[in-house]
Formats: structure tokens, C-alpha cells, sequence
């Protein structure tokens, strides 16, 4: 298939600050596309992505086809990037994925979520009070970032002087992800020394838990006889990871998307019932994940377009979560839509196990800026968006309390 012109080029400044008119010519005019830059297939339509999430000839290993876009004299150095990050629950299938996958659910119950819920409120109010003392404050910087860094920290039991080390592993994996194929080589670097760091921070504390547990998830996975001590270093970087980019990503550009519809924000001020639809629909509206990496393991079918056995597949959820045929108008945001059917943690069984934690983290951020904060403006400085193709994140966000 032909590369894809001018019109369908998501590297742009334009794409970068709104990647949605691209995103909707390419659901148009190409659902399934091939992309020479990229090196892999472009997928942008809701029932298609929603299929490739669940077909089984579709594999969630998403560090093999990127390794293989490595040179080849390079591909042997980052063995042990691929090592820790291929035994990831999100990137194994079938019986390993539910070997990984249980474990993580039945430490991550709701009711085990709820037990959170204190210690995120109490977090989440301390540091928007401190913005209201200073009459402002940058909402990425100084609570979407720490807050649910320091909650995810918290609930693993890693000490608070490795919380900058699990930020620089966190940011260092999704900026590898969200890299272009000309980027890898350097982007791969970072998040494997980060990677191998953080793992030598995880292993002796494994070993610790199993002599002497405490009341946290590392120690939990660590009792699980079913676990390696490679398994468990590896669940809780993947949850480093998931519970820290998505769910900063997700409270921040909520709080804009507030910002920009303030008679929403202000209905929300008036019925916080409202708040759990704000969420949803920031989800849909603006994707935290964007776009999620698949491996196809057999020829594969899409639109009677043929995808190769071992080809790279981006299901767009971005895109996908603006399809009007599932949306009605769905590039107007509205709170009160009600947009259970969004895309934004994946689909079918490699939905993201935190999305609860990540869900539940927003909703009181929300409901405590309606509770404890006076009227919040946006200060009028330019919005500016990461360069990351994977996910949908803003740079800062600085506001004001009148």
C-alpha cells in the first residue's frame, strides 16, 4: 500500500497539539493503512480496533516487532530490556497471561482499591491546598505527576527516597513506546538502563517480603508460591508504569478539558454525582493511551485488506473513541454523554487491571477541586502537548484560584 500523504501525517506540530482531524481523515478515508514511517499498520475504526484487541490471531506482545525494526547488530544488546518487559501481563497471552493476570486481580479488588481511597483524598487535597496558598500551580507538575506516583509507591511499599527512580523508569519506558522507528536506538538505551535500576531496587525488597511480609502489594505477590522473583519485579514495573503515566495523564487532561467547558466544570461544582461521567468522557475524549501495539501471530484480514503473519499493528483507541458511528458527535465533549463503551484501557482481556485504581485517583482529584478549591482559570499560557505518539500528555498546565 502506498505511504501516506501529507493529510494523514500524525508528526506534525498541528497533529501534535490536536491529532483528531488527522485521525478522523485516516478512520475515512483509510482504516487500515500501512505506514512506511512507522513501519507498522494503523488501525482507526472503533469495530475494527475493538476486534484486533480480542482476536486471537492478534498477539499483545508489543517489545518482539519493535526489537525486530531494531539494526540487526544492535538487537542482542537490548536483550535485557526485552527480558523483563516481555514477561509484562499486557504483553503475554493465553495461559501465561493468566498465570500473571490473576495474581494482579486478586490483590487488586475493589475492596482493596477502596482501602485506597484515604490515602488518595488525603494526597490529592494537600497538594491542591498548597496551590490555592500560592494563588496557582501547575497542575502536571504539582498533583497529576506525585500524586499517583506517590499513591502507586505507597501501595507497592517501595521507600520514598526510590519514588524519583520509578518516575525516570515510568517515563523512560513510554517515551520508548511513543518514539518514532529513527528514535528507538536512544529511547531503548534510557528505559533500559532505568529499566535494570529499578530492578535492582525490586529484588532485594522481594527477597525481604518473603522473610517478612507487610501490608503492601509487593508483599502480597511475594507470598503467591506461583511467583518468581523475575515475575513479581516484572508486574510491579509494569504497574510503575500503567498506574503512574495513565492515570497523570488522565487527571490532567480532564482538569483541562474542565477548564475549556467552565459551565460543565461549574455543573459538576453543583452536582458532584456528575463526576464519575466527566471522568468516562475525558477518557473517550481525550485517550490518556492512545494508540496500543499488537503482533499479529497469522495472516489476519481487515477490511479485505491483508496484514502479514509478524506485522505491527497500532489500534488506534484515540481514534477509535472519536468514531461518530459508536459517538454521536463526538467531537463535542459533554459529561453528561455517558461513555462506558470508550476504548481508553484497551478491551476484552487485556484491559488495564489498574483502570479502577487510575478511575478512582481522577474522581477525587475532581471532587476535591470542586470541594476545596475557589475558582481555577487557566492562566492564558500556551497548552503545550508531549511528542509521544502513544500517549495523549501535556508538558504542564499552569492555573490560577481567584
Amino acid at each position: 500500500m502506498a505511504n501516506a500523504a501529507y493529510d494523514y501525517d500524525l508528526h506534525t506540530t498541528g497533529a501534535r497539539n490536536d491529532p483528531y482531524p488527522v485521525l478522523g481523515r485516516l478512520r475515512n478515508d483509510r482504516p487500515v493503512t500501512f505506514s512506511e514511517h512507522l513501519q507498522a499498520w494503523i488501525v482507526t475504526s472503533y469495530t475494527d480496533v475493538r476486534y484486533g484487541l480480542a482476536a486471537p490471531s492478534i498477539s499483545a506482545d508489543r517489545i518482539s516487532p519493535r526489537l525486530a525494526q531494531f539494526p540487526a547488530g544492535e538487537r542482542n544488546r537490548f536483550i535485557p530490556l526485552y527480558e523483563v518487559l516481555s514477561r509484562w501481563p499486557l504483553m503475554l497471552d493465553h495461559g501465561e497471561h493468566a498465570r500473571l493476570r490473576i495474581p494482579i486481580t486478586r490483590a487488586m479488588t475493589p475492596a482493596t482499591v477502596a482501602g485506597f481511597r484515604r490515602l488518595i483524598r488525603d494526597t490529592a487535597r494537600t497538594l491542591l491546598w498548597e496551590g490555592v496558598k500560592r494563588g496557582g500551580m501547575d497542575i502536571i507538575a504539582e498533583l497529576a505527576l506525585p500524586l499517583p506516583l506517590y499513591v502507586t509507591s505507597r501501595i507497592l511499599g517501595v521507600p520514598d527516597d526510590a519514588v524519583g527512580l520509578l518516575k525516570r523508569c515510568a517515563v523512560d519506558i513510554v517515551d520508548f513506546f511513543g518514539a518514532d522507528p529513527q528514535a528507538y536506538l536512544p529511547r531503548a538505551e534510557a528505559a533500559m538502563e532505568a529499566v535494570l535500576q529499578t530492578s535492582d531496587l525490586l529484588c532485594p525488597m522481594v527477597h525481604a517480603r518473603r522473610e517478612k511480609p507487610r501490608h503492601d502489594l509487593l508483599s502480597t505477590l511475594a507470598g503467591d508460591p506461583s511467583l518468581s522473583d523475575d515475575d513479581i519485579v516484572a508486574i510491579c514495573l509494569m504497574m510503575v508504569f500503567a498506574g503512574f503515566e495513565t492515570t497523570s495523564n488522565l487527571i490532567g487532561n480532564g482538569i483541562l478539558l474542565l477548564l475549556r467547558h467552565p459551565e460543565q466544570l461549574a455543573a459538576m461544582r453543583q452536582d458532584q454525582e456528575l463526576i464519575r461521567g466527566a471522568v468516562k468522557e475525558a477518557l473517550r475524549y481525550e485517550s490518556p493511551v492512545q494508540r496500543i501495539s499488537r503482533l499479529t501471530t497469522a495472516e489476519t484480514i481487515l477490511r479485505g485488506i491483508r496484514i502479514e503473519k509478524g506485522s505491527l499493528v497500532y489500534f488506534h483507541a484515540g481514534a477509535a473513541n472519536r468514531d461518530p458511528e459508536v459517538f454521536p458527535d463526538p467531537d463535542r465533549f459533554d459529561i453528561w454523554r455517558g461513555s462506558d463503551r470508550h476504548l481508553a484501557f484497551g478491551y476484552s482481556v487485556h484491559t488495564c487491571p489498574g483502570s479502577t485504581l487510575a478511575q478512582t485517583e481522577a474522581e477525587i482529584v475532581l471532587d476535591e477541586l470542586c470541594r476545596v478549591t475557589p475558582a481555577v482559570r487557566l492562566t492564558g499560557e500556551p497548552i503545550r502537548w508531549r511528542m509521544n505518539l502513544s500517549v495523549r500528555s501535556l508538558e504542564s498546565l499552569p492555573v490560577t484560584f481567584v
